[in-house]
């Protein structure tokens, strides 16, 4: 009973993140043309990655602003990781609501396989205040 509030949180946010699969949609009398046109939108970009939609991004961020401990907020970010991609400006967003940077670093580990654009990691590292935090956050960009 402890940990029920925790749970249902993470498995909350985890259902907003994970897509439904084509053969549950089709159960669900969806139309057919618009399963046709989202493979289509798929087709044309499969090199790039899909960054999390800004209302699922700002719900998610909600969800971690009002969470009171860090442990909490990583366990949110483990469990968005699965089924999205961030950008670099959500990212810095998410960081900046860690406490200490020592959490930044752990968060910035987890969600790093799932930054899409390389190109803006300068707002990531602004997020880190001490030099050793930096070069962390660094090598783990860069091991990515």
């Amino acid at each position: 009973m402890k940990y029920m509030k925790r749970i249902m949180l993470i498995v909350s946010v985890a259902l907003m993140m994970i897509p439904l699969p084509q053969n549950v949609v089709a159960k669900n009398n969806f139309s057919n043309v618009n399963i046709e046109k989202h493979e289509r939108k798929q087709q044309k970009r499969p090199d790039r990655a899909r960054v999390m939609r800004n209302d699922d991004f700002s719900m998610m961020y909600k969800i971690m602003k009002n969470s009171s401990f860090d442990g909490n907020r990583i366990d949110i970010i483990r469990v968005a990781c699965i089924a999205s991609h961030f950008s670099s400006k959500q990212c810095a967003k998410l960081l900046a609501l860690f406490s200490f940077n020592d959490n930044r670093i752990e968060a910035l580990s987890i969600m790093a396989p799932n930054i899409v654009d390389s190109d803006n990691y300068d707002k990531i590292l602004d997020q880190f205040s001490f030099t050793s935090s930096k070069e962390k956050a660094t090598s783990i960009l860069l091991k990515r």
